[in-house]
Protein backbone atom coordinates (compact mmCIF):
# COMPACT_ATOMS: atom_id res chain seq x y z
CA UNK A 1 0.00 0.00 0.00
CA UNK A 2 0.98 3.62 -0.58
CA UNK A 3 2.39 5.25 2.60
CA UNK A 4 3.17 8.30 3.25
CA UNK A 5 4.29 10.92 6.35
CA UNK A 6 1.77 14.08 7.02
CA UNK A 7 3.96 16.67 9.00
CA UNK A 8 2.41 19.68 10.94
CA UNK A 9 4.19 21.39 13.62
CA UNK A 10 0.82 22.24 15.49
CA UNK A 11 -2.54 20.28 16.88
CA UNK A 12 -4.89 19.62 13.66
CA UNK A 13 -8.07 21.28 14.55
CA UNK A 14 -11.14 19.19 12.89
CA UNK A 15 -13.36 21.96 13.36
CA UNK A 16 -11.84 24.67 12.45
CA UNK A 17 -13.58 27.43 10.15
CA UNK A 18 -10.96 30.13 9.03
CA UNK A 19 -8.18 28.73 5.93
CA UNK A 20 -5.34 28.37 8.45
CA UNK A 21 -7.52 25.15 10.10
CA UNK A 22 -9.36 24.09 7.18
CA UNK A 23 -6.50 23.68 4.93
CA UNK A 24 -4.48 21.37 6.78
CA UNK A 25 -7.40 18.88 7.48
CA UNK A 26 -8.31 19.17 3.77
CA UNK A 27 -4.96 18.06 2.63
CA UNK A 28 -4.77 15.35 5.19
CA UNK A 29 -8.33 13.95 3.89
CA UNK A 30 -7.17 14.25 0.71
CA UNK A 31 -4.34 11.91 0.60
CA UNK A 32 -6.30 9.20 2.66
CA UNK A 33 -9.02 9.74 -0.36
CA UNK A 34 -6.45 9.25 -2.64
CA UNK A 35 -5.31 5.91 -1.32
CA UNK A 36 -2.38 6.33 1.06
CA UNK A 37 -2.00 5.11 4.35
CA UNK A 38 -1.15 8.29 6.37
CA UNK A 39 1.73 8.63 9.19
CA UNK A 40 0.58 11.66 10.74
CA UNK A 41 2.75 13.66 13.07
CA UNK A 42 1.05 16.45 14.61
CA UNK A 43 0.07 17.93 17.83
CA UNK A 44 2.06 20.26 20.49
CA UNK A 45 5.90 19.94 20.55
CA UNK A 46 6.23 17.66 23.04
CA UNK A 47 3.44 15.31 21.29
CA UNK A 48 5.58 15.91 18.08
CA UNK A 49 8.77 14.94 19.88
CA UNK A 50 7.82 11.15 20.80
CA UNK A 51 6.40 10.65 17.52
CA UNK A 52 9.15 12.39 15.30
CA UNK A 53 11.71 9.64 17.77
CA UNK A 54 9.75 6.57 16.91
CA UNK A 55 9.34 7.48 13.08
CA UNK A 56 13.01 8.33 13.12
CA UNK A 57 13.85 4.87 13.95
CA UNK A 58 11.47 2.81 11.98
CA UNK A 59 13.46 4.58 9.01
CA UNK A 60 16.49 4.08 10.29
CA UNK A 61 15.29 0.34 10.55
CA UNK A 62 14.25 0.27 6.92
CA UNK A 63 10.91 1.43 7.17
CA UNK A 64 10.12 2.84 3.68
CA UNK A 65 7.63 5.86 2.98
CA UNK A 66 7.41 7.50 -0.59
CA UNK A 67 7.61 10.72 0.62
CA UNK A 68 6.31 13.62 3.29
CA UNK A 69 3.90 16.36 3.20
CA UNK A 70 4.12 18.93 5.76
CA UNK A 71 2.23 22.88 5.74
CA UNK A 72 3.55 25.49 7.84
CA UNK A 73 2.35 27.28 10.35
CA UNK A 74 0.81 31.29 9.95
CA UNK A 75 3.61 31.95 12.84
CA UNK A 76 7.32 30.60 13.32
CA UNK A 77 7.75 27.01 13.60
CA UNK A 78 9.60 27.32 17.00
CA UNK A 79 6.58 29.08 18.50
CA UNK A 80 3.55 27.17 18.20
CA UNK A 81 2.61 25.90 20.91
CA UNK A 82 -0.27 27.40 22.53
CA UNK A 83 2.30 29.75 24.86
CA UNK A 84 5.02 30.76 21.84
CA UNK A 85 7.73 29.15 23.66
CA UNK A 86 10.63 27.35 21.66
CA UNK A 87 11.09 24.27 23.69
CA UNK A 88 12.25 22.28 20.82
CA UNK A 89 13.26 25.31 17.75
CA UNK A 90 14.97 22.96 15.36
CA UNK A 91 13.36 20.00 15.86
CA UNK A 92 10.49 20.13 12.89
CA UNK A 93 13.13 20.94 10.59
CA UNK A 94 15.75 18.26 11.09
CA UNK A 95 13.15 15.65 10.87
CA UNK A 96 12.48 16.92 7.38
CA UNK A 97 15.88 17.05 6.56
CA UNK A 98 16.65 13.38 8.74
CA UNK A 99 13.92 12.17 5.93
CA UNK A 100 15.34 13.76 3.07
CA UNK A 101 18.85 12.35 3.34
CA UNK A 102 16.98 8.62 3.95
CA UNK A 103 16.06 8.75 0.36
CA UNK A 104 12.53 9.95 0.98
CA UNK A 105 11.42 13.43 -0.58
CA UNK A 106 9.81 16.06 0.78
CA UNK A 107 7.20 18.91 0.00
CA UNK A 108 6.10 21.68 2.15
CA UNK A 109 3.52 24.00 1.56
CA UNK A 110 4.70 27.48 2.45
CA UNK A 111 1.17 29.74 3.77
CA UNK A 112 2.13 33.12 3.92
CA UNK A 113 4.19 36.01 3.45
CA UNK A 114 2.64 38.45 4.70
CA UNK A 115 5.04 39.15 7.48
CA UNK A 116 7.31 40.78 5.29
CA UNK A 117 4.83 43.75 4.41
CA UNK A 118 4.37 46.75 6.44
CA UNK A 119 1.43 46.26 7.71
CA UNK A 120 2.93 43.44 9.72
CA UNK A 121 4.44 45.70 12.23
CA UNK A 122 1.38 47.22 13.10
CA UNK A 123 0.62 46.83 16.60
CA UNK A 124 3.17 45.08 17.35
CA UNK A 125 6.16 45.72 19.79
CA UNK A 126 9.40 46.39 17.52
CA UNK A 127 10.99 43.23 19.70
CA UNK A 128 8.70 41.14 18.96
CA UNK A 129 8.30 41.31 15.14
CA UNK A 130 12.39 41.82 15.05
CA UNK A 131 12.48 38.67 16.73
CA UNK A 132 9.74 37.04 14.42
CA UNK A 133 10.95 38.00 11.55
CA UNK A 134 14.38 36.51 12.50
CA UNK A 135 12.55 33.40 12.73
CA UNK A 136 10.51 33.58 9.83
CA UNK A 137 13.99 34.06 7.78
CA UNK A 138 15.77 30.63 9.94
CA UNK A 139 12.46 28.67 8.40
CA UNK A 140 13.21 29.13 4.89
CA UNK A 141 16.72 29.41 5.18
CA UNK A 142 16.52 25.85 6.90
CA UNK A 143 14.27 24.56 4.48
CA UNK A 144 17.18 25.24 1.40
CA UNK A 145 18.19 21.88 2.69
CA UNK A 146 15.02 19.82 4.51
CA UNK A 147 13.04 20.23 1.23
CA UNK A 148 12.76 18.80 -2.40
CA UNK A 149 9.71 21.32 -3.04
CA UNK A 150 8.04 24.59 -1.57
CA UNK A 151 4.58 24.63 -2.18
CA UNK A 152 2.80 28.25 -2.17
CA UNK A 153 -0.39 29.09 -2.64
CA UNK A 154 0.53 30.96 -6.07
CA UNK A 155 3.61 30.95 -8.28
CA UNK A 156 2.84 35.01 -7.80
CA UNK A 157 4.01 34.86 -3.93
CA UNK A 158 7.30 33.16 -5.14
CA UNK A 159 9.10 36.78 -6.08
CA UNK A 160 8.36 37.68 -2.28
CA UNK A 161 9.80 34.28 -0.40
CA UNK A 162 13.43 34.91 0.17
CA UNK A 163 16.13 32.07 0.72
CA UNK A 164 14.67 28.98 -0.87
CA UNK A 165 15.56 28.56 -4.34
CA UNK A 166 12.89 30.04 -7.55
CA UNK A 167 13.22 26.63 -9.20
CA UNK A 168 11.68 24.24 -6.77
CA UNK A 169 8.57 26.36 -6.03
CA UNK A 170 5.38 25.08 -7.07
CA UNK A 171 2.10 26.40 -7.17
CA UNK A 172 -0.58 24.37 -4.49
CA UNK A 173 -4.00 26.74 -4.66
CA UNK A 174 -6.71 25.86 -2.27
CA UNK A 175 -8.69 22.77 -3.42
CA UNK A 176 -12.64 22.80 -3.15
CA UNK A 177 -15.19 19.77 -2.91
CA UNK A 178 -17.55 19.11 -5.37
CA UNK A 179 -21.26 19.97 -4.81
CA UNK A 180 -24.16 20.23 -6.85
CA UNK A 181 -26.76 22.95 -5.78
CA UNK A 182 -28.18 23.43 -8.96
CA UNK A 183 -28.67 27.10 -10.38
CA UNK A 184 -31.63 29.19 -10.73
CA UNK A 185 -32.09 29.68 -14.38
CA UNK A 186 -34.44 32.73 -14.37
CA UNK A 187 -34.14 36.43 -15.63
CA UNK A 188 -32.43 38.29 -13.61
CA UNK A 189 -28.63 38.31 -12.51
CA UNK A 190 -28.36 36.68 -8.95
CA UNK A 191 -24.61 36.80 -7.15
CA UNK A 192 -23.54 35.74 -4.23
CA UNK A 193 -20.50 36.66 -1.82
CA UNK A 194 -19.36 35.12 1.44
CA UNK A 195 -16.31 35.87 3.16
CA UNK A 196 -15.35 38.73 5.44
CA UNK A 197 -16.39 42.32 5.24
CA UNK A 198 -13.15 43.86 6.88
CA UNK A 199 -11.06 46.50 5.93
CA UNK A 200 -8.98 43.95 3.95
CA UNK A 201 -12.55 42.94 2.19
CA UNK A 202 -14.17 45.88 1.07
CA UNK A 203 -17.16 45.44 -1.34
CA UNK A 204 -18.35 48.95 -1.04
CA UNK A 205 -18.01 49.68 -4.74
CA UNK A 206 -19.61 46.05 -5.47
CA UNK A 207 -22.77 47.10 -3.67
CA UNK A 208 -22.84 50.11 -5.53
CA UNK A 209 -22.88 48.79 -9.09
CA UNK A 210 -25.05 46.57 -7.63
CA UNK A 211 -27.39 48.98 -6.92
CA UNK A 212 -26.82 50.97 -9.92
CA UNK A 213 -27.69 48.07 -12.35
CA UNK A 214 -31.18 47.49 -13.46
CA UNK A 215 -31.92 43.54 -12.30
CA UNK A 216 -29.11 42.34 -10.16
CA UNK A 217 -29.50 41.13 -7.09
CA UNK A 218 -26.60 40.42 -4.66
CA UNK A 219 -26.53 38.14 -1.19
CA UNK A 220 -23.41 39.00 1.29
CA UNK A 221 -23.10 36.43 4.01
CA UNK A 222 -20.64 37.04 6.72
CA UNK A 223 -20.40 36.60 10.10
CA UNK A 224 -22.82 38.56 12.35
CA UNK A 225 -20.12 40.57 14.62
CA UNK A 226 -18.11 41.48 11.60
CA UNK A 227 -21.25 43.09 10.02
CA UNK A 228 -22.29 45.28 12.96
CA UNK A 229 -19.00 46.62 13.00
CA UNK A 230 -19.25 48.15 9.03
CA UNK A 231 -23.25 47.67 8.87
CA UNK A 232 -23.20 51.88 9.36
CA UNK A 233 -20.81 51.96 6.17
CA UNK A 234 -23.28 49.81 4.11
CA UNK A 235 -26.90 50.76 4.81
CA UNK A 236 -26.73 53.62 2.43
CA UNK A 237 -25.90 51.99 -0.30
CA UNK A 238 -28.41 49.18 -0.19
CA UNK A 239 -31.22 48.96 -2.29
CA UNK A 240 -34.12 45.85 -2.17
CA UNK A 241 -31.82 44.01 -4.18
CA UNK A 242 -29.07 43.92 -1.68
CA UNK A 243 -29.51 41.42 0.96
CA UNK A 244 -27.44 40.51 4.03
CA UNK A 245 -27.31 36.94 5.78
CA UNK A 246 -25.04 35.48 8.47
CA UNK A 247 -24.85 31.28 7.39
CA UNK A 248 -22.22 28.78 7.41
CA UNK A 249 -21.25 25.27 6.34
CA UNK A 250 -24.42 23.16 4.77
CA UNK A 251 -26.41 26.30 5.38
CA UNK A 252 -24.86 27.86 2.67
CA UNK A 253 -26.05 25.63 0.08
CA UNK A 254 -29.65 27.21 -0.74
CA UNK A 255 -27.86 30.30 -1.29
CA UNK A 256 -25.45 28.98 -3.95
CA UNK A 257 -28.49 26.87 -5.67
CA UNK A 258 -29.97 30.38 -6.20
CA UNK A 259 -26.95 32.20 -7.42
CA UNK A 260 -26.32 32.53 -10.76
CA UNK A 261 -22.84 34.13 -10.23
CA UNK A 262 -20.33 34.29 -7.17
CA UNK A 263 -18.18 37.46 -6.35
CA UNK A 264 -14.61 38.40 -5.62
CA UNK A 265 -14.95 42.02 -6.51
CA UNK A 266 -12.33 43.54 -3.84
CA UNK A 267 -10.05 46.25 -4.50
CA UNK A 268 -6.23 45.03 -5.59
CA UNK A 269 -3.38 44.97 -3.64
CA UNK A 270 0.14 43.56 -3.74
CA UNK A 271 -1.09 40.61 -1.51
CA UNK A 272 -3.75 40.34 -3.17
CA UNK A 273 -1.86 39.94 -6.45
CA UNK A 274 -0.84 36.42 -4.79
CA UNK A 275 -3.16 35.67 -2.64
CA UNK A 276 -5.43 32.10 -3.16
CA UNK A 277 -8.67 32.57 -1.28
CA UNK A 278 -10.52 29.30 0.11
CA UNK A 279 -13.03 30.78 -0.82
CA UNK A 280 -12.76 31.05 -4.79
CA UNK A 281 -11.89 27.22 -4.58
CA UNK A 282 -15.71 26.71 -2.84
CA UNK A 283 -17.18 28.86 -5.41
CA UNK A 284 -15.64 26.60 -8.36
CA UNK A 285 -16.36 23.29 -6.33
CA UNK A 286 -20.23 24.71 -6.50
CA UNK A 287 -19.75 25.17 -10.02
CA UNK A 288 -20.04 29.18 -10.17
CA UNK A 289 -19.13 31.03 -12.47
CA UNK A 290 -17.34 34.42 -10.64
CA UNK A 291 -17.04 38.06 -11.39
CA UNK A 292 -13.53 39.55 -9.88
CA UNK A 293 -11.19 42.45 -10.97
CA UNK A 294 -7.34 42.66 -12.64
CA UNK A 295 -4.77 42.81 -10.94
CA UNK A 296 -5.25 39.77 -8.70
CA UNK A 297 -4.26 36.09 -8.67
CA UNK A 298 -7.90 35.17 -8.84
CA UNK A 299 -8.16 37.30 -11.86
CA UNK A 300 -5.16 35.40 -13.95
CA UNK A 301 -7.02 32.09 -12.95
CA UNK A 302 -10.06 32.68 -14.32
CA UNK A 303 -8.30 34.36 -17.59
CA UNK A 304 -6.42 30.82 -18.15
CA UNK A 305 -9.71 28.99 -17.26
CA UNK A 306 -12.58 30.78 -18.31
CA UNK A 307 -14.81 30.32 -15.63
CA UNK A 308 -16.10 34.29 -15.15
CA UNK A 309 -15.19 37.30 -15.92
CA UNK A 310 -11.98 39.67 -14.73
CA UNK A 311 -13.16 43.09 -15.45
CA UNK A 312 -10.98 46.73 -14.23
CA UNK A 313 -11.54 47.49 -10.77
CA UNK A 314 -14.26 50.09 -11.33
CA UNK A 315 -18.05 50.12 -10.13
CA UNK A 316 -19.72 51.18 -13.85
CA UNK A 317 -17.44 48.75 -15.31
CA UNK A 318 -19.42 46.40 -12.97
CA UNK A 319 -22.65 47.92 -13.48
CA UNK A 320 -22.42 47.81 -17.44
CA UNK A 321 -21.56 43.74 -17.38
CA UNK A 322 -24.30 43.18 -14.86
CA UNK A 323 -26.72 44.90 -16.98
CA UNK A 324 -25.18 42.67 -20.55
CA UNK A 325 -25.85 39.36 -18.55
CA UNK A 326 -29.13 40.29 -17.37
CA UNK A 327 -29.79 41.14 -21.02
CA UNK A 328 -27.67 37.89 -22.59
CA UNK A 329 -28.65 35.18 -19.87
CA UNK A 330 -26.70 32.82 -22.27
CA UNK A 331 -23.19 34.48 -21.81
CA UNK A 332 -24.03 33.24 -18.08
CA UNK A 333 -25.16 29.44 -19.23
CA UNK A 334 -21.90 29.29 -21.67
CA UNK A 335 -19.26 30.47 -18.50
CA UNK A 336 -21.28 28.25 -16.08
CA UNK A 337 -20.52 24.93 -18.66
CA UNK A 338 -17.05 25.96 -18.53
CA UNK A 339 -17.22 26.30 -14.42
CA UNK A 340 -18.55 23.03 -14.23
CA UNK A 341 -16.47 21.24 -16.60
CA UNK A 342 -13.13 22.69 -14.46
CA UNK A 343 -14.22 21.16 -10.74
CA UNK A 344 -12.85 17.92 -11.03
CA UNK A 345 -9.27 19.15 -11.63
CA UNK A 346 -9.55 22.06 -8.65
CA UNK A 347 -10.18 19.80 -5.51
CA UNK A 348 -8.72 18.70 -2.57
CA UNK A 349 -7.56 15.28 -4.01
CA UNK A 350 -6.45 16.72 -7.46
CA UNK A 351 -4.22 18.52 -4.77
CA UNK A 352 -3.37 15.37 -3.23
CA UNK A 353 -2.47 13.38 -6.72
CA UNK A 354 -0.38 16.31 -8.03
CA UNK A 355 1.91 16.17 -4.52
CA UNK A 356 2.20 12.21 -4.89
CA UNK A 357 3.24 12.70 -8.20
CA UNK A 358 5.64 15.57 -8.20
CA UNK A 359 7.06 13.50 -4.74
CA UNK A 360 7.35 10.21 -6.36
Amino acid sequence: MARMIYHVPYPLNPEGKSGSALRPMRMLEAFREVGYEVELVSGESKQRRGLIKALKARIAHGERFDFVYSESHTMPTALTDPDHLPRHPLMDVAFLRFCRRNGIKVGLFYRDIYWRFPDYKKGLNPLVHTGTRLLYNFDLLAYKFAVDKLYLPSMGMGKFVPHFPAKKHEALPPGGEINDAGHPGDNSVRLFYVGGLGSYYNLHDCVRAVAASKNAFLTICTREDEWRQVQAGYEPLINDRIEIVHKHGSDLVPYYATSDICMLFIEPSIYRSFAAPIKFAEYIGFGKPVIVNEGTNVAEFVKANGNGWAIPFDQEALTTLLDDLAENPEKIAHVTDTALRIRADNTWAARARQVARQLT
